[in-house]
């Protein structure tokens, strides 16, 4: 028997064949079973392998032997004489870079680092370049995410450097263990990951983030920071009063998210609307947990789906849910299904408990049902829309216009008692209180497209007058001339006095619309900063379950964990930079020294 090779797997690529795990021969393409002998056997007499063997080296550097790869159909045929076999290198160079790019894209994407072990992949990089070895987990996870690491964060202080308006948010919270977590982002307004700090809970106070925040704007430069926005917890709002003292022209502002929020939730805890949901959740648990009940339902509700006689769901939803919709899906849940389910509790072949059939057929129920999923949904949807990225502070206003114009007639509707309906609406004045700010007032009013629109009180319309001549001060205008300028821009006239710049407002962003058609006007540099704050701290809020991953910290240190979302989150807000074919400065140090 002969002699076994040590690099006798090398010539060998992984398959599948017949559903069992195989490997195929690079030269001549037959297969075997994973059997070392076998495959030494096969290499001593495979006549493709003897002719390769003998062929001159790689060139000098290159990161491993040549490979040659069996010529499929997308291959070309005159790689070699005969069509039969292509040779291929990868040189520590271009190892390096593909690394480099393979590494950004898994960390982009989000993708798990244990992707490039999988024997699926590892088929698919030899198919795509048989010589190239991608990185293993652990260099993914170490120094390739290193040189990541720095290379976006300094594409982040950079961005920084380049805006004329930053507005730095945070959002803060406790798990399990006590101790205390801040995600600390800077808008630019593209929301970018800056940091993440942790401290014990004795120390988790608002004067202890209220240092970290005024450290960042230091930082950052407090001549071009224009807001602080962040979550509702009393110590962040502690923080932003410290925050004000220290910086009279930034304004410290609570998520408009949050805030409503907290809306919902007081809807939610009144004592009727509980009641309703607990009858609710026993309707939707009794079907659910009985199997033919559960199968009744769906095949009565499929069967109206096809013949289009409701637009319904086939199954009851539980409030499993941590959002908004958890609760508001299972009212609708029943809502879509209420004709199956009051013909299964009249049904003689099905047995209905007595409680549970005399609340499917209880008009009331319904009525309920029905002007409760309308409330929770018009609040629902508001909390969904303050998250999304493109929200704009003027917008804040028009909401709570909107929501207290709505919400009026719903409550009136809804199953909530008068002293619960009062109730509900001190909630939303509390939660405008909180979250509209003359910030918010001057935004408004600097928004081309809500000029014209009376919807302020003469104490906002004041307080955004002071916004403005703050801000003025700050960046070193003639206030009477800003001033000036903001008349004329109410008024539509001089250079505001055409329809064509108002047409224009709707389609770029209000920033932009100021400072690519109005830069001339004093007013220009105060209205395009304040236009560029956002309105929410969703931004961080988006990033906490991603650190509270327990399968992520379980695999990758907390310090690891912190680099892998920072990249992850930056690379996808920064513009792709034109990469030479090179690797990193720090890759090439680190090549050396394992050389």
């Amino acid at each position: 028997m002969p002699r076994l090779q040590s690099g006798v797997w090398k010539h060998f690529t992984p398959a599948i064949k017949d559903g069992r795990d195989t490997v195929m021969c690079n030269y001549c393409s037959k297969t075997y079973t994973k059997n070392a002998t076998k495959m030494q056997l096969h290499l001593d007499k495979c006549k493709e392998h003897s002719v390769i063997s003998q062929q001159s080296p790689g060139p000098e550097g290159s990161s491993s032997a040549s490979i040659p790869v069996p010529s499929l159909s997308f291959l070309p045929s005159s790689a070699s004489p005969g069509g039969q076999f292509l040779i291929d290198s990868v040189d520590q160079r271009s190892q390096a870079y593909a690394d480099e790019c393979l590494a950004r894209a898994l960390y982009a994407t989000s993708s798990p680092l244990t992707l490039t072990d999988n024997i699926y992949w590892k088929q698919f990089f030899s198919v795509l370049r048989p010589a190239y070895c991608p990185p293993t987990q652990e260099a993914l996870s170490s120094h390739l995410l290193d040189c990541e690491y720095d290379r976006v964060q300094s594409q982040v202080h950079e961005a920084i450097g380049k805006a004329d308006c930053v507005t730095v948010i945070c959002s803060g919270w406790s798990n399990v263990k006590e101790n205390g977590t801040v995600i600390y982002m800077v808008a630019t307004p593209a929301q970018l990951f800056y940091k993440c700090t942790k401290t014990k809970e004795q120390t988790h106070t608002g004067t202890c983030i209220a240092g970290e925040l005024n450290d960042i704007i230091n930082e950052v430069g407090p001549q071009k920071v224009f807001a602080v926005v962040t979550d509702d917890a009393p110590e962040m709002m502690a923080a932003c009063r410290e925050v004000e003292e220290a910086f009279p022209h930034i304004a410290a502002i609570g998520c408009t998210a949050r805030g409503v929020q907290r809306l919902f939730d007081d809807v939610v805890t009144q004592p009727s609307m509980q009641a309703l949901c607990r009858r609710a959740e026993q309707v939707v648990r009794y079907v659910t947990e009985r199997k033919t009940l559960a199968d009744t339902f769906r095949c009565w509700q499929t069967t109206k789906i096809s013949n289009h006689i409701a637009n319904a769901t086939t199954t009851l939803a539980l409030p499993n849910t941590s959002d908004w919709s958890g609760v508001a899906g299972m009212l609708n849940s029943l809502l879509e299904g209420q004709i199956s389910l009051q013909d299964m509790a009249v049904s003689p072949t099905l047995d209905v408990e007595a409680s549970v059939r005399a609340t499917v057929q209880d008009a009331a129920f319904w009525k309920g049902l029905s002007s409760s999923r309308s409330l929770l949904y018009l609040i629902g949807n508001y909390i969904d829309y303050m998250k999304r990225d493109e929200t704009v502070l003027s917008g804040v206003v028009d909401m709570f216009s909107q929501i207290r114009y709505h919400i009026g007639a719903l409550l009136s509707g809804s199953v909530l008692h008068s002293a619960e309906q009062k109730a509900v609406m001190a909630s939303l004045d509390r939660c405008q209180e909180m979250c509209v700010k003359p910030i918010h007032a001057a935004a408004y009013m600097l928004d081309p497209k809500h000029v014209g629109q009376q919807t302020l009180s003469a104490e906002q319309v004041n307080s955004a007058y002071y916004v403005i001549s703050n801000l003025s001060h700050h960046l070193n205008l003639d206030e009477g001339k800003v001033l000036g300028s903001f008349a004329r821009f109410s008024a539509k006239q001089g250079l505001w006095k055409g329809a064509g710049i108002w047409s224009s407002c709707q389609h770029v962003s209000a920033s932009t619309w100021w400072k690519g058609l109005c830069s001339s006007e004093p007013l220009s540099a105060v209205a395009s900063a304040i236009l560029q704050i956002p309105p929410t701290a969703s931004a961080c809020e988006r990033l906490r379950s991603r650190f509270c991953d327990t399968k992520m910290q379980g695999s990758v240190s907390a310090d690891r964990v912190q680099k892998l979302l920072a990249v992850q989150a930056n690379l996808n807000h920064l513009e792709p930079s034109d990469c030479e074919y090179a690797p990193l400065e720090c890759e090439e140090k680190n090549q050396s020294e394992t050389q």
